[in-house]
């Protein structure tokens, strides 16, 4: 296939990431995604995938699913709730990869749908999620003992005191579908309930893009700044990428049967 019957077959979709097809080609994607995405396949990069089985969770057109194959990986799933054409009917035999896509949704992923998993990416679709408890809790059964999770997603930006969780709809500082938004400590808190241990966080920053840009817009008038303060105040949210180690051993096995099975703690205590 030469230059000109690539960008023909491009231009039969709509893409959501830039895939580099060649020298000069690549997939027109969304920029607004090019910082969050590159802190998401620095940290895939920092992984010896060689041999290992790596899942990717909400894969859309496959960058990430892609990177894992070429590092090394022995098999990639991708599932996606809106399977990508694109990359199933195009990229991926493009690209002459064995990467296997498959329409579903995450709370319909079990153990016994794939197998477990030594790698787990989950970027960008936590904050997405109306159910975020119960979505960590599907990762980690999926994700063999010692294994790691790349999550990235929107953290909402305050001082962390308290383990928080910003759960708005109508008044998403995104749109409705982004309800659920952790601050660091509630994040970090609930990943250990669920035995993961956080090795490394990186973040994007947003907010400092904003003050930069009120700090350019200084001479222009009051209105234009107070609009730009009020977006400011609410989209008080940065993008995070937050790699983790699983242990089977870390999970209080207690706590987790009350919270996801039968129990005999009131029997046994009373009350």
């Amino acid at each position: 296939m030469n230059d000109h019957e690539i960008r023909q077959k491009i231009e039969q979709y709509k893409f959501y990431h830039i895939i580099q097809l060649t020298d000069q080609i690549a997939t027109p994607g969304n920029p607004v995604h090019l910082s969050t995405q590159k802190m998401v396949l620095e940290e895939i990069r920092k992984i010896d995938l060689r041999g290992k089985r790596v899942l990717d969770i909400g894969c859309r057109d496959g960058l990430f699913a892609f990177e894992a194959e070429k590092r090394g990986s022995a098999e990639v799933i991708g599932i996606d709730n809106d399977l990508s054409k694109p990359a199933v009917e195009f990229l991926i035999p493009f690209l002459k990869s064995g990467v296997k896509m498959f329409e579903m949704n995450l709370f319909d992923l079990r153990p016994d749908t794939f197998g477990r998993f030594d790698v787990v990416i989950f970027a960008g679709v936590l904050y997405h999620l109306r159910y975020p408890f119960w979505a960590l809790k599907t990762i980690r059964d999926v994700l063999s003992n010692n294994g790691k999770l790349i999550l990235e997603t929107a953290i909402w930006s305050d001082k962390s005191h308290r383990a928080l969780l910003y759960c708005p709809v109508e008044e998403s500082p995104y749109e409705p579908t982004s309800c659920a938004f952790f601050n660091e400590k509630g994040l970090c808190t609930t990943l250990r309930s669920f035995g993961f241990e956080v090795e490394a966080i990186q973040y994007l920053s947003q907010r400092e893009s904003l003050k930069g840009l009120l700090r350019y817009v200084g001479h222009v008038g009051h209105t234009l700044r107070r609009r730009i303060k009020e977006a400011f105040v609410k989209a008080d949210i940065d993008r995070g990428v937050f790699t983790c180690s699983f242990s089977c051993d870390a999970v209080n096995q207690q706590l987790a049967q009350y919270w996801e099975k039968t129990h005999t703690i009131h029997t046994q205590i009373g009350g």
